[in-house]
């Protein structure tokens, strides 16, 4: 295994799922979701009981999902209810279900032991249930491994190679990390910034004056496996002028591949009426480098024959953190 099992993740958003099928690769299992007649979310696993193929191809019968091959007929709880060539299902047959929780924007879904997503609930994320919060989100699938997303986003360093216009006026380099939080399960840790004039694309976004100077704040939380929380706050005299929240939800397909779900959130009195175009523009293009990155990365790891040893500095020690964390999970879940 390359990541937990035992999580959390985000499956897809709450509007790409309706009243149709929504087939997903999920933790190496394919996963099709679908809205029920009372609004809620089902999630089954997307194989036939009785031969290997997709349910998502079939079609639905109401609250029923039925077989595009011979017919076969589930419930939402993945039992088999009709066989149209007997009269009656063969004893046990069903297909798995999973655990769904719908917390807007999300849709979270348990694919790890059964039962275990009673002991961990999904994280809670506030900022994405409005109280003067807007957002943006998209999906993005990267050809590279979840722990390459998270130690990247927990070590913004690279923004002076990777994305200079995205750095204020006179700032030459950031500061150390002035706290790192760590506990069992998580790492945060925070930077703040000195003065400084506004980047263009801050000065586009937030509505403030260019002329004046401002702090910054910036955080990173490894939250779970499947959740990266990043926030940048613009600081004048009087206290946050402008509060950015980013949310990935990383969802590993495979061992090489993972989906992300992303989300920008503002917060701010004077932003511009656009701001969530401005804003889904900005962080795309830098998604797209990001992405660039991190899929090279994978390919340089998947073309070392041997194992490698790479250095480690001071910027590094969040990501570390998060590595660790991981790899108790995994020696944790493989030792069950």
């Amino acid at each position: 295994m390359s990541y937990p099992q035992d999580c959390w993740y985000v499956a897809a958003t709450s509007d790409e799922v309706g009243d149709g099928f929504t087939p997903r690769r999920i933790v190496d299992t394919s996963v099709v979701l679908f809205r029920l007649s009372d609004g809620s979310v089902a999630a089954l696993e997307d194989r036939c009981a009785h031969r290997p193929y997709p349910l998502s191809a079939g079609h639905r019968e109401g609250d029923l999902v039925v077989c595009g091959y011979h017919g076969c007929t589930y419930d939402a709880a993945g039992r088999c209810v009709r066989v149209p060539s007997q009269d009656n299902p063969p004893s046990g047959a069903q297909v798995r279900s999973f655990p769904v929780v719908e917390r807007g924007p999300f849709i979270w879904v348990w694919t790890g032991t059964p039962g275990g997503e009673r002991l961990r609930p999904p994280p809670s994320t506030p900022w994405l249930q409005g109280d003067g919060w807007g957002s943006v989100g998209e999906l993005r699938t990267v050809a590279a491994n979840l722990l390459l997303l998270h130690e990247h986003y927990l070590d913004l360093t690279n923004v002076f190679e990777m994305h200079p216009e995205m750095v204020p006026p006179g700032i030459e380099a950031l500061p150390p990390m002035e706290e790192v939080e760590m506990s069992e399960v998580s790492v945060s840790y925070t930077r703040e910034l000195p003065k400084a004039p506004l980047a263009p694309w801050e000065a586009q976004v937030s509505g403030l004056t260019s002329a004046e100077s401002f702090g910054r704040k910036e955080t990173g939380t490894f939250v779970t496996p499947g959740l990266h929380k990043q926030t940048y706050t613009i600081t004048g005299s009087d206290g946050p002028e402008l509060e950015l929240v980013r949310t990935h939800g990383f969802t590993p397909e495979s061992a090489g591949t993972t989906h992300v779900f992303v989300q920008i959130s503002w917060r701010g009195d004077a932003v511009s009426p656009d701001v969530g175009t401005q804003l889904a523009d900005v962080f795309a293009e830098m998604a797209d480098r990001d992405i660039s990155v991190l899929e090279t990365m994978q390919r340089c790891l998947d073309e070392d024959t041997a194992p490698r040893r790479y250095v480690n500095v001071k910027a590094d020690r969040a990501a570390l953190r998060a590595r660790r964390i991981m790899q108790s999970m995994i020696e944790e879940e493989r030792g069950r």
